[in-house]
């Protein structure tokens, strides 16, 4: 059996929290497993997080420092002290599928990789609008970088904490895009694990202009960050900016005249002119809250913490 740590961090869903803790339990017991809970929310779910203590080991922390980075590394440190082979991450609004944890294991074993990320499907708390369904706007594909659905080798994390989630998306979110995108850079290996599958809660919230727009608001201010910290100079800084910028506004236009063919592309324009807008503003330095307790919207819009 291999020794793995389930890593999941919380806020204000106690019911999503409650299913998903329900499935992992008969997957986390094929495994020598501990479930790392770290919520950050402003109603604790250290009740829920007991009730399933006799179907698996749970280590539950409450955390009072907000926000998305601050919860991530906190629930790293927990499960590193663990001692694991492996770290699994799944988010607090999501379902895993039969199996879903031995396919991770079993798919980084095989590959010999340091880390693996699964495809993540939607599950529409709603019947979902045709342009949901035709992009294909709730879907993450195996090969994307992030935490919603990832396993990774205990080993391949930094020794120093601050080369872990870096806080500088504690607010904005994509930091697990930029914390893999760092690992590989530096010689990890990453491998798709088909065959692991998750299912993400889409509320009726989501499934509207607004979302949309919030949403790519937020990546722009990712890529933005993502760039600042990736510069050396004023100089480029500033190129990466305008070519990023510049990408997103072609992306847009371009969905803009496809969208008599396609109509669904006219949502992918919306977000990618939010995501310039969301670059513009983040070189202005005008900081926006997506994740803690200032956000400006319900948690069930974006995602976690």
């Amino acid at each position: 059996m291999r020794k793995v740590s389930i890593l999941i961090c919380t806020f204000n869903r106690p019911e999503l929290l409650r299913k998903l803790l329900q499935a992992l339990a008969p997957q986390a017991g094929l495994h020598e497993s501990t479930v790392v809970v770290v919520d950050n929310g402003t109603e604790p779910s250290e009740a829920i997080a007991a009730a399933f203590q006799k179907d698996m080991n749970i280590v539950y922390q409450r955390l009072a420092e907000p926000g998305l980075v601050s919860a991530r590394n906190a629930a790293l440190r927990l499960a590193l002290a663990r001692g694991p082979e492996f770290l699994a991450f799944i988010d607090d609004d999501e379902m895993p599928e039969t199996g879903w944890l031995s396919a991770l294991i079993e798919r980084l074993e095989e590959s010999r990789a340091d880390f693996a990320t699964g495809p993540v499907v939607p599950d529409y708390a709603v019947p979902p609008p045709r342009w949901a369904v035709e992009g294909e706007y709730f879907q993450a594909s195996a090969d994307s970088y992030r935490t919603s659905n990832l396993i990774m080798r205990a080993a391949c994390v930094p020794s120093d904490e601050s080369q872990w989630f870096r806080p500088e998306f504690n607010f904005s979110g994509g930091e697990d895009d930029e914390f893999l995108s760092r690992l590989a850079a530096g010689g990890a290996i990453h491998t798709m694990a088909e065959a692991a599958i998750v299912r993400e809660a889409v509320p009726a919230a989501r499934m509207k202009r607004r979302y949309i727009w919030r949403r790519g608001l937020r990546d722009g201010v990712a890529i933005a960050q993502i760039i600042s910290l990736r510069s050396t100079s004023r100089a480029g800084f500033a190129a990466g900016i305008i070519c990023r910028a510049a990408q997103k506004l072609g992306y847009a236009l371009n969905h803009l005249f496809w969208t008599v063919k396609s109509p669904w592309r006219f949502n992918n324009a919306i977000s990618d002119f939010a995501a310039v807008g969301g670059i513009v503003l983040s070189t202005m330095g005008v900081s926006i809250a997506f994740y803690g307790p200032n956000q400006r919207r319900r948690p069930q819009e974006v995602g976690h913490a």
